[in-house]
This record gives C-alpha cells, structure tokens and sequence, in this order.
C-alpha cells in the first residue's frame, strides 16, 4: 500500500486543474481574435458595400448629384449579367487562362523542385538564390521586363525567332500567352521552394529500398515521391488558382491600361464596367460572383489546410 502512495501522488499533481485545461483550451482563440477583428474590420464593410451595389441602380447620376439616391433594383444587375453572351465569353477565358497558369506554374515548380533535390548543394544554393530574386521583383517591373522583351522593333524574343518586327498584342492569343508567361515567372519560385521543402521530408532510407526492390525513377516518383507531397499540392493548387483567377494588372499593363475586350477576365471586365461604363451595380454584381466562386476553391483550401495539420 506504501508503494503506490507516492505513484498517486504524481498521477495528481502531473494533470493540471480543470481551471487551467480550460484557459489551455481558450489561449489559441485568444491569440488569433485581433487579427480576426482586423481583418473583419477591413474585409467586411467593402464586402457587404459591394452587396449593397448589386442590388441596386448606381451610374452617374448618383455620383455627381446628392439628390439622385440609388435605385434598389434587387435581381437586375445579376439577371442581365448572367443574360450577357460577352460575361459567358469573360468567364470562359477567365477559366482557360486559370487553368494554363496554373497548370504551368505547377508542372514548372515541380520539376525545378526535383531538379534541386539531383544538383550539387552549390548548385542548390544558387537556384534558390535565384528563384528568390525572381519572385522579390514587384508586379509592375516583371511584366514591364516582358513587354519590353516582346517589344515590336527591338524586342529579344522577336530577335531570338528571327521575327522582327512583330507584334505580339495584335492577337489576343499571344498576347494573353505573354501574360500568362509573366504570372507564371512570378509564381514559380514560391511553388518550387515549397515544394523542395516537402521533398526535404521524405527519408533517403525509403527512397533507396524501393529503388533496390527495383522501383525505377517513374515508380519512386509516383509511390513515394507524390503521395507525400499529395497535400502540399492540393495546397499549393487552390491558391495558384485563387490567385490567377484574379489576374488584372499583368494584362492590363502589358496593353498600356487599354485592353481591348478579346483580353477581359473577370476582373478586368468589372472594373470596365465601373470606371469606363459608370455601371457600379453591374459591375458590383460581377465582383460578388467572383467571390461566390472563390469560396468554394477557399473551401478546398481550408480543408487541404486541416489535413496538412492532421498529418503534422
């Protein structure tokens, strides 16, 4: 009996008072709340202004004149967005553009990724390095770079295809490829630092049993190499997508703040409507659609986000 005296007393005093499991359960709430209080304050009101403005008639009379109040329309806006062909054609690019950024900017990180994992730690320091560099550069000065590589007389890509002179933005094809070049010349570094980091976790001792059970390098890859990194993909996917589905200011530099209407996306199509057509409740509309459709890929991200924290 003597003997389990002192066995209960550590039992005891080792699990801390129900006070304290309860402060212990409150602190990571705590913690997070003003950075949700931040953020609702400088989210929330532009977002439910924006609400507001769809359900409502907003142009020019209500800019310049106090007594014009706004017309609550309710549907409208929406129904005669969603009866426009030009938004359908909008939205379609909007996707195909998405799809081609991020699937390049995948395949590329992924790829530059492995290849820092083969290459001497010389070598490796040097790419980071460089890929560091890459995605410092702010918006404006990489596509600035681009346009003046694609430039009509004495633009390098047109040197280095023995095409001079030619110009690239007469056909929106091309020139929303050079876009989709300068957005995924900035996603890149990110996707491939990640993703070296995720590779950095999966033990050598693994990778070299299953190349001695006879896994070539196609079979370490898809075996070991992607289940782990499974995940961080899944991750890194949904903000490329949430990301390039905004894409505005790359177009919109590359055609000198004028581009036509074969080179709207979404973005670029609500603020015509705002600022050239003076059509604030259309436009607003169309900013809440694209939200709609941005929380659903939040969600995946979200929940992308939980697993990672399970695994961990």
């Amino acid at each position: 009996m003597t003997s389990l005296a002192p066995s209960r007393r550590s039992a005891t005093t080792a699990e801390p008072p129900a006070p304290a499991r309860r402060r212990a359960d409150r602190t990571p709430y705590v913690l997070i709340a003003p950075s949700l209080v931040v953020l609702l304050g400088v989210l929330a009101y532009p977002l439910v202004k924006v609400v507001i403005l769809s359900t409502q008639k907003w142009g020019v009379a209500q800019i310049f004149s106090a007594s014009s109040a706004p017309t609550f329309v309710g549907l409208d806006n929406y129904t005669k967005l969603l009866g426009d062909s030009a938004f359908w054609t909008v939205l379609l690019r909007t996707v195909v553009l998405t799809v081609a950024m991020v699937g390049l900017s995948m395949g590329l990180g992924l790829g530059i990724a492995l290849l820092m994992r083969q290459v001497p730690a010389w070598c490796r320091r040097g790419m980071t390095f460089a890929l560091v560099m890459a995605w410092s550069v702010p918006t404006f000065i990489s596509t600035e770079v681009f346009h003046w590589i694609t430039e009509y007389n004495s633009g390098v890509a047109n040197w280095a295809l023995g095409i001079q002179p030619h110009n690239w933005y007469t056909d929106a094809t091309q020139g929303l490829a050079v876009a989709t070049a300068v957005v995924v010349w900035g996603a890149v570094p990110l996707i491939a630092i990640t993703l070296y980091a995720g590779l950095m976790q999966i033990p050598s001792e693994l990778v070299e049993a299953a190349r001695m059970d006879g896994a070539g390098p196609w079979g370490v890859f898809r075996h070991i190499t992607l289940p782990v990194l499974r995940s961080l993909l899944a991750m890194l996917t949904t903000l490329s997508v949430i990301w390039d589905f905004q894409v505005f200011n790359q177009i919109w530099i590359l055609r000198n703040g004028a581009p036509s209407s074969d080179y709207y996306t979404l973005g670029i199509y609500a603020y015509v409507k705002a600022y050239a057509g003076h059509d604030y409740g259309l436009a607003s509309a169309t900013a809440v659609l694209t939200v709609v459709a941005l929380l659903g890929v939040m969600v995946v991200y979200l929940r992308q986000i939980a697993k990672i924290g399970e695994l961990s």
